[in-house]
């Protein structure tokens, strides 16, 4: 017997195929587009989700050499807060806004003084951010009222997908805890908030645990055996918690994609008086997590590979090998503190601690006599940077992790884990499977379908560590001085309104 797991990230989607030991059978791998309408704004074409793993699970399958009707379950997993609408017939009516979207300032600066920041921390656990999904519902009533009223429901990337397998519209409660309308404590909607926005429920899908069945496959249009069970998955971060064994107080684990998450391990609802870290349901049932989410660090590596790194991305065609290999082999070569530089990785606004949308991303220092290498170091460090400052308040809140659990591409570069170990000056740990928000999902999968008894017991029996890092003493005193710089410098931006200044002006201009 199999499980599948179908993994739809920022940038493109994987199906994988388990066996019950969490051994990967097969995986298929397919992008997709984001659009930038301006700058600040991501959206995506919610059909080309759809298609995509269409393709991705033709291609797992095949390469498996499974019967399909091997297959026991599926669940799904999905990057979270990015938001379609969608009509009866869960046809969308606009490209969907990502979660990375910063259009909503205005709809965030309306919550804040309608609601406050109080009411939605106590409520959902989530601060005000354009990042959640709420805004981003709110933008449409306001600036799309035509398109808000048609549509029959607003939903997350997993529940399109759901709804393309099953035809019924279901979300888990740990992707309705990032919409920003979800009683975290109640396990159902907040009837206060979304009265108060004005938002119809109606339009929502029907929130369940996660690891419950939900039904039969009954599109035609994939490949899946139509007796394979559908099963509620996970937000992509809940997920990875679960699949690298964050499933007992004391566990923690940071997740490098796209952004970093950190999640910790709760057995009950803990909110930060200061509200700079978050708390959202966890995959497991009656459970939940801290969560501290940093939005661009591998994506700052990505915009690098992208804009400046045409000479790695050369030798890597040459050698056969992933660019990032030789951008990190390069950066190995700067020293630590990368040559006088600091990178601070807020290209799309700042996420925990500071929740600021107007900062922007920094290299400070640069002379001419700085190398590629240097600005890639930079970044690397400038990001374990940030996961300082979040390990900082975890620590503030009573939450001690004796080691950190390393899982997503970022914990491929065996020296982007040794700078964290060296910054963090803790024990950094890497488990056999990488692949965690899939593996997570799959435990789900198995779980629903009556496989496991529990989703504790199948974490605890399949996670493993493969490979630890300790740190290095003097490098950890060099970098708590650069790292007092680093935050200095935010610091220094953001007290005297810079961010927001800056982008007030250069706004004003462009619209002239």
């Amino acid at each position: 017997m199999f499980v599948a797991a179908l993994d739809l990230g920022t940038t493109g989607c994987r199906t994988y195929i388990f066996d019950l030991a969490g051994s990967i059978i097969a995986s298929d791998y397919q992008e997709w587009e984001s659009y930038y309408p301006s700058p600040s704004w991501v959206e995506q074409n919610a059909n080309s989700w759809w298609e995509s793993i269409k393709k991705t699970t033709e291609g797992a399958i095949k390469k498996s050499g499974i019967d399909k009707s091997e297959i026991v379950s599926l669940s799904v997993t999905n990057q979270r807060e990015t938001i379609v609408p969608v009509d009866k017939e869960g046809n969308p009516l606009h490209n969907a806004l990502v979660w990375q979207d910063r259009r909503t300032t205005d709809q965030v600066d309306y919550i804040k003084k309608k609601i406050g920041i109080d009411k939605i921390y106590r409520t959902t656990g989530l601060t005000i951010d354009p990042y959640f999904s709420a805004t981003k519902i709110l933008w449409f009533k306001d600036e799309k009222p035509e398109i808000y009223q048609k549509a029959h429901k607003f939903l997350l990337v997993s529940d399109f997908i759901i709804y393309k397998l099953t035809g019924k519209f279901y979300t888990d409660y740990s992707n309705a805890s990032r919409t920003m309308l979800f009683d975290i404590k109640k396990l159902k909607y907040s009837e206060d908030i979304a009265s108060e926005l004005e938002l119809d429920l109606d339009k929502m899908p029907e929130t369940i645990e996660s690891g419950v069945e939900i039904g039969e496959i009954n599109s035609d249009e994939i490949l899946f055996d139509k007796k394979t069970l559908v099963v509620s998955g996970a937000g992509d971060q809940q997920s990875a918690a679960l699949g690298v064994g964050v499933v007992t107080p004391g566990n923690v684990k940071l997740t490098t994609g796209t952004g970093s998450f950190m999640l910790a391990f709760l057995e009950k609802p803990n909110f930060d008086p200061k509200q700079r870290v978050l708390c959202s349901c966890h995959a497991i049932p009656g459970k939940w997590v801290q969560e501290a989410s940093i939005f661009t660090t591998g994506a700052f590596l990505r915009w690098f590979r992208d804009e400046l790194g045409t000479e790695e991305c050369r030798l890597a065609s040459e050698q056969n090998q992933d660019p990032y290999e030789i951008i990190t082999e390069e950066a190995e070569q700067s020293p630590i503190g990368a040559n006088m530089l600091l990178a601070i990785p807020h290209l799309v606004g700042a996420g925990a601690p500071h929740w600021n949308p107007y900062a922007r991303g920094i290299i400070y220092g640069l002379s001419l006599g700085h190398k590629r290498r240097d600005i890639t170091r930079a970044i690397l460090e400038g990001v374990a940077f940030e996961v300082k400052k979040n390990i900082e308040v975890f620590s503030e809140l009573g939450i001690e992790p004796k080691e950190l659990k390393l899982t997503g591409g970022g914990s491929r570069s065996n020296f982007w884990n040794q700078i964290y170990s060296d910054v963090l000056g803790m024990i950094c740990v890497r488990n056999v499977i990488e692949e965690a928000t899939s593996l997570g999902a799959a435990i789900l999968a198995a779980t629903g379908a009556g496989l496991f008894s529990d989703v504790v017991s199948a974490a605890d029996s399949i996670c493993k560590v493969d490979k630890k890092w300790n740190p290095n003493i003097d490098h950890q005193n060099t970098y708590n001085e650069i790292y007092s710089l680093s935050k200095e410098l935010y610091s220094i931006l953001s007290e005297k309104n810079f961010y927001k200044n800056y982008i007030d002006i250069t706004q004003n201009k462009n619209s002239d």
